[in-house]
């Protein structure tokens, strides 16, 4: 399998140039990528997504390890479906992408990617969909928090039993969680107090004939392993459910989070700098600066300091760029005039 096996863009994030007071130097920055991992197998299909919210880094780091695993099924994979959000750190940096399911308007940010995850769950048909999330607190100690849980939008949708499936995952994957995991039932479409599901992910899914559920870990876990564990715990007993040989064991055993430090090549006025540290460069009085290239791992990009982070290209007078791996600030370019 390539190492990505899908990569869109879209025009109509690029915004016109802004042109600033003062401003003598323009900068045009990758445009984000929004990418999916299709493992070829026979069987049940899985779709697993990560990364709807931008703050929950156990879910899109497990997402993206998943990538890694030998998982003999036909699993598509989408770790980071809110690629702006996690370079922010943010729940969602043009509001909550996981409220835009039912609709959103052309002209907000997020358009273009929530409806290339539509397509692709449309066009994948999974027979199940794992919607992967981080959680405040722990949900069995307090039915108000979230964190530690299975979540379903009914006990029963249509001819889904999302309640047996779920029961399932909860009793099997505590027998080896240290924080357990709690069952939460939205009522989505029958109760009153969980209306907004309706508008997120698994909800607009069972409406269109796909079986959904979400699995958080908490955010309250005393590290990124744990909230990684948690996830991989529950995702094993969903294999194990739908009868996936994988080598997720291996995983959960060994788990290793890599210290990936990017290097990052600009051009400026045709000159090519290749940077892996902070670094400042001292602008002429007029220059063109483009971001050619980033070297890293997926989670690897750039942003721009003090800029709208859906801004592709504009003019500047002097600019930090944070050079991330999702997010984690590795280090810094200081452009200054």
């Amino acid at each position: 399998m390539n190492r990505r096996d899908f990569l869109l863009t879209s025009s109509a994030l690029l915004f016109p140039n802004l042109v600033f007071a003062k401003s003598n130097h323009h900068i045009i920055l990758p445009t984000k990528p929004f990418e999916y991992f299709h493992k070829k197998g026979n069987g049940k299909r899985i779709l697993i997504i990560g990364g709807i919210h931008g703050n929950e880094m156990g879910a899109y780091k497990a997402a993206d390890l998943l990538v890694e695993m030998d998982i003999k099924a036909d699993v598509l994979i989408i770790p980071r479906s809110n690629f702006t959000s996690i370079l922010a750190n943010v729940r969602g940096y043009n509001g909550d992408m996981n409220r835009k399911f039912d609709y959103i308007s052309k002209n907000d940010p997020d358009y273009y990617y929530v409806e290339l995850l539509k397509e692709a769950i449309l066009d994948f048909k999974p027979d199940l969909l794992i919607s992967m999330h981080d959680g405040y607190g722990f949900s069995s100690r307090n039915h108000h928090a979230w964190g530690q849980s299975i979540v379903i939008d009914e006990n029963k949708y249509k001819n889904f039993d999302l309640l047996k499936e779920a029961l399932y995952i909860k009793n099997n994957a505590n027998k080896y969680l240290k924080w357990p995991v709690s069952l939460i039932n939205t009522k989505t479409f029958s109760g009153n107090t969980h209306k907004e599901q309706k508008k997120a992910l698994t909800g607009w899914c069972l409406k269109h004939n796909i079986k959904a559920f979400c699995i958080e870990a908490s955010k309250q876990l005393p590290s990124l392993k744990d909230k990684i564990y948690t996830h991989f715990v529950m995702l094993r007993e969903f294999f194990r459910l739908y009868d996936i040989k994988s080598d997720i064991d291996h995983y959960i055993n060994n788990l290793n989070i890599k210290n990936v430090i990017p290097e990052v090549t600009l051009k400026i006025n045709n000159k090519i700098y290749k940077i892996n540290k902070n670094t400042e460069i001292k602008l002429s009085d007029i220059s063109d600066i483009k971001v050619v290239d980033i070297q890293g791992d997926r989670g690897s990009f750039v942003i721009p300091r003090g800029v709208n982070l859906n801004w592709r290209k504009f003019y500047f007078k002097n600019l930090t760029l944070e050079v991330k791996n999702d997010f984690e600030t590795k280090y810094k370019i200081f452009l200054r005039s």
